[in-house]
């Protein structure tokens, strides 16, 4: 009996044996998103439904983490999956990470053309070499759908001329009240308001005088920046905006019940929830409507117009990427592989995904965003529209490669709407970006 029982624990040995021997494990480094707290909930789901793999996270600081990067790749190393972005951060680590075109084409497939096509864009145009896990885009006018109704305002303005009418009917109801406020006093910002100006021109604008094919001094710019001067000129932007910061300035007076409208990205998408929900942990999704004198108000959201006229775009694209080491072979790259599919068309999407906390529009095809916390109709329509714009308006990315010029583009857009000559303006962004040649 005892040789019996022996020989069962010395098997059972040998089958714990085998199968730690047999496990997977995948390390994967990020800087941004996942969290770390998000990362406790994606290696549970992750473990449970593939227990032959164990995920390793790791969470650090960018330089850190780029750092890192260099460190360990150099040395023939590098960890199994990271996450990736577009810009600076792929092209420099471009050389070490995976073609997924062939082994992940049946998870591409499931994916937003447009993203797909963007993430082969960003990967260096011949080859994909990050899949998409959410995309973000700015810019969007968030607004006081409690106002508008009170107003007279019976739908959300897709024209300047539209824009223009509710704001007048916003004045004249509420004469104490902004009726458009957009905060121009930061450079970060200000770069985006020249880029969506400009590629409301012309699609791609911006990228093309990025990439020298377009001098800042063309006619397409002088005519972008005339759209912008025109809106102050017809009391829309008030000249006061460039002393506005965007947070806490512009989208605190919207909060507080002092605005109509206000412009910004839709990683803001968290403000058009009810606080009437409340998440797991007993939180309102929106850490700004609380305590706030628009606490019951019901708030919506929509495309910029298109100033020069057409249908409206975005500019932004891939927040957030996942990219595998082109040195993984065998187990090791079929666990990475489910991996990618589990974080960008299985649980792992939906839950680091289309949350209003989370700010990552999803990138799968006909993707919603979980409406659980957008109860009233304008913020549901607003956060779905939201997801719409991303994946299907994108004019072209955020922001130019060189520092020095995406500043001057803040500047310019500031001594415009202060009644500063336009050409002028326009020719200190070609000298900064000349001094770079």
């Amino acid at each position: 009996m005892k040789k019996m029982a022996l020989t069962v624990v010395l098997a059972a040995l040998v089958a714990f044996s085998l199968s730690a021997a047999d496990k997977v494990v995948l390390t994967w480094w990020t800087w941004t998103l996942p969290t770390q707290d998000d990362f406790v909930v994606l290696k549970k789901g992750f473990e449970a439904k593939y227990p032959n793999i164990e995920l390793q996270p790791s969470v650090n600081q960018m330089d850190d983490y780029k750092t890192k990067l260099k460190v360990e790749f150099s040395s023939g190393s590098g960890p199994d999956i990271m996450s990736m972005q577009p810009g600076s951060m792929i092209d420099q680590f471009k050389p070490y990470l995976l073609d997924l075109t062939t082994p992940a084409k049946a998870v591409l497939a499931q994916l937003e053309p447009a993203i797909v096509a963007e993430a082969k864009l960003r990967s260096g145009k011949d080859a994909i070499r990050m899949a998409p896990l959410g995309a973000s885009s700015t810019m969007f006018v968030y607004y006081n759908a409690t106002y508008f109704k009170k107003a007279g305002v019976t739908k959300v303005p897709t024209t300047t001329a539209e824009l223009l009418d509710a704001a007048a009917k916003l004045k004249k109801a509420y004469p104490d009240k902004v009726a458009f406020t957009l905060g121009l006093k930061d450079s970060w910002f200000n770069g985006d308001v020249f880029g969506i100006f400009a590629d409301q021109v012309e699609k791609g604008l911006l990228e093309k005088a990025d990439q020298g094919t377009v001098k800042f001094t063309d006619a397409k710019f002088v005519k972008a920046l005339g759209n912008l001067k025109s809106l102050v000129d017809k009391g829309l932007v008030d000249k006061n905006s460039v002393g506005v910061s965007v947070y806490e300035d512009s989208i605190g007076l919207l909060m507080d019940g002092k605005a109509a409208m206000h412009v910004n990205g839709g990683w803001n998408v968290a403000n058009l929830s009810s606080t009437k929900v409340k998440n797991d942990a007993g939180k309102l999704f929106s850490d700004r409507r609380e305590g706030r004198a628009t606490v019951d108000d019901v708030f919506g959201a929509f495309p910029l117009p298109n100033f020069n006229g057409g249908s409206p775009i975005v500019l932004g694209g891939i927040d957030i990427g996942i990219a595998i080491n082109k040195g993984l072979t065998g187990a090791k790259l079929d666990a990475a592989l489910k991996l990618l599919d589990y974080m960008l068309v299985g649980e792992g999407q939906k839950f680091e995904t289309g949350r209003a906390g989370a700010g990552l529009i999803p990138s799968i095809k006909g993707a919603k965003m979980n409406l659980t916390p957008f109860v009233d109709k304008e913020s549901a329509d607003g956060a779905n529209a939201i997801v719409t714009a991303t994946n299907t308006m994108m004019a072209g990315p955020r922001g130019v490669t060189n520092p020095a010029v995406f500043t001057q583009l803040g500047v310019a857009v500031q001594n415009v709407v202060n009644g500063k000559d336009i050409a002028g303006e326009l020719k200190a962004i070609q000298d900064a970006y000349d001094k770079q040649m």
